[in-house]
């Protein structure tokens, strides 16, 4: 029974790390801009189709896609703030402006639909024998895209963390989200922080459509559970903290394994929400957030 927790918890971790990776993304997007983008799985679905694709047609390996699909997806995101969600800030001129929450819900509604357009209903699923390739190790068995998705995520995570505290640009986003007028006043352009903000953010799910796909097949619906998750994990770990994200991932993949050993699989996802709620009871501010007055 040991082996089999310890099987299981190993296996939780290695998926926590990039549901945190996912949740990323979502955390950094509402630590600058004080946006919940509801259409955050939705772009995490097309970064799975940009992969799946480009496996399909380039025959390059999932690893390989990374750089590319993050790059693809940086420019989305960067264009998307630019155009679509800049213009309501300047209509609403408010720090937390409800009409971005109305705009993205409507935009993960049309993305999904236009993918179902556009790919199909049916699911499309890597091609080759990446999926299924294992290690064993004594009495573990892991799969290489379980070990790589650990690793990348938890790479890609301190890369993000270095360069929020290291970098100029990161400190200017940082500055920005806790105080945009007093960043202004020093010569920050809030407007590009928001920009190359929501652009990282969507980076980050480039790398986790590729550490995802071989594990899940893709369809247009796919990125809504994990939007749900990513909601969850962030609030869970703290709202805007990056770290937060991380760890609240480990803590849901946890939860999600090792609950599927005591119950049925349906109620190991509720106890996902049975603790989400009683953690949010107890501090709600979640587990490594700062409390705000």
């Amino acid at each position: 029974m040991s082996t089999i927790l310890l099987q299981a918890l190993a296996n939780g971790i290695a998926s926590g790390a990039v549901y945190g990776l996912i949740a990323l993304g979502l955390s950094l997007q509402f630590g600058v801009m004080k946006i919940i983008n509801f259409a955050h799985g939705s772009f995490l679905m097309i970064a799975m189709y940009a992969a799946v694709w480009a496996c399909r047609y380039l025959g390059l390996h999932p690893l390989a896609l990374i750089p590319l699909v993050a790059a693809v997806l940086f420019v989305i995101g960067y264009y998307t703030q630019m155009l679509l969600i800049e213009p309501i800030y300047r209509k609403e001129a408010t720090r937390e402006p409800i009409g971005v929450l109305i705009f993205t819900t409507g935009l993960w509604i049309f993305l999904d639909n236009l993918f179902l357009i556009v790919a199909g209903p049916d699911y499309q699923v890597l091609p080759g024998d990446w999926s299924n390739e294992i290690v064993i190790l004594g009495d573990y068995i892991f799969s290489y895209p379980q070990i790589a998705g650990f690793v990348i995520a938890t790479a890609v995570t301190l890369l993000v963390i270095l360069f929020l505290g290291k970098t100029r640009v990161g400190r200017m986003i940082r500055a920005t989200g806790q105080d945009r007028e007093a960043a202004s006043v020093l010569g920050v352009d809030s407007k590009r922080v928001y920009q190359v903000s929501f652009a990282i953010g969507l980076a980050v799910l480039g790398v986790a459509g590729c550490l995802l796909l071989p594990l899940y097949p893709v369809n247009p619906f796919v990125g809504d559970i994990f939007g749900l998750r990513a909601f969850v994990i962030v609030v869970l770990g703290g709202m805007g903290s990056i770290g937060g994200a991380f760890w609240g991932g480990i803590i849901v993949g946890v939860l999600e394994s090792v609950g599927a050993q005591f119950v049925p699989v349906s109620f190991a996802e509720a106890l996902i929400f049975i603790v989400f709620l009683a953690v949010l009871y107890v501090r709600p501010a979640g587990l490594f957030g700062l409390e705000r007055e």
